[in-house]
């Protein structure tokens, strides 16, 4: 009896959230499609929270909208919402916009994406295919990103020592490691002239 009216209580949640959606997004889309897209992201966090994060669940309630325009902006937004909702946080790197002429953004993006082109054995249509999960446009930035020169050039290892900025080189060899050669070589040849 208390589990239908738990789904009872969130079949209602999710009728009055379709309602109240339809009534916000149609009403921002006199703003413009980028007005409504930036409306849909919050709706959409709040339905999967309606859903617990169920990606078919949330996906079957924004198909039942029967308005087609506030229906295609949530869908355009869905697996970007989905993708930064649930935390995974190297696909969350690569929906974000990303300027690549800002090197410590650049580096985080191709440092996810070659973890998940060697996770994928360094298989471009393996790859290809687990990039299936961001939305077009994500995906085909991060594809262009994989055949770029900046990214050849971050895949390449390279060995270089970091010293901090405020360490000053030590050298190689300390003043202890000379005692243990000078005694070292003191007892070689003392052991010599017997």
């Amino acid at each position: 009896m208390e589990n239908r009216s738990i789904k009872s209580s969130q079949t209602e949640e999710l009728e009055q959230w379709v309602n109240n959606a339809v009534v916000s997004l149609s009403t921002s889309l006199v703003f413009g499609r980028d007005k409504a897209s930036q409306i849909a992201q919050p709706l959409l966090t709040a339905l999967f929270t309606l859903t617990s994060n169920d990606y078919k669940k949330a996906l079957g309630v924004i198909v039942t909208i029967d308005d087609f325009s506030v229906k295609r902006i949530f869908l355009e937004q869905f697996k970007y919402c989905y993708i930064v909702n649930t935390g995974s946080e190297d696909l969350s790197t690569l929906v974000s916009k990303v300027d690549f002429s800002s090197q410590q953004m650049s580096d985080k993006y191709d440092s996810v994406l070659l973890k998940m082109y060697n996770e994928n054995n360094k298989d471009f249509a393996l790859l290809s295919k687990s990039l299936g999960a961001l939305p077009i446009t994500a995906k085909r930035v991060a594809l262009k990103r994989l055949h770029s020169k900046e990214f050849e050039q971050f895949k390449r290892v390279k060995i270089r020592r970091k010293w901090p900025v405020d360490q000053v080189k030590q050298p190689l060899i300390k003043t202890w490691h000379w005692i243990f050669i000078f005694l070292g070589v003191a007892a070689i040849a003392l052991t010599q002239t017997d």
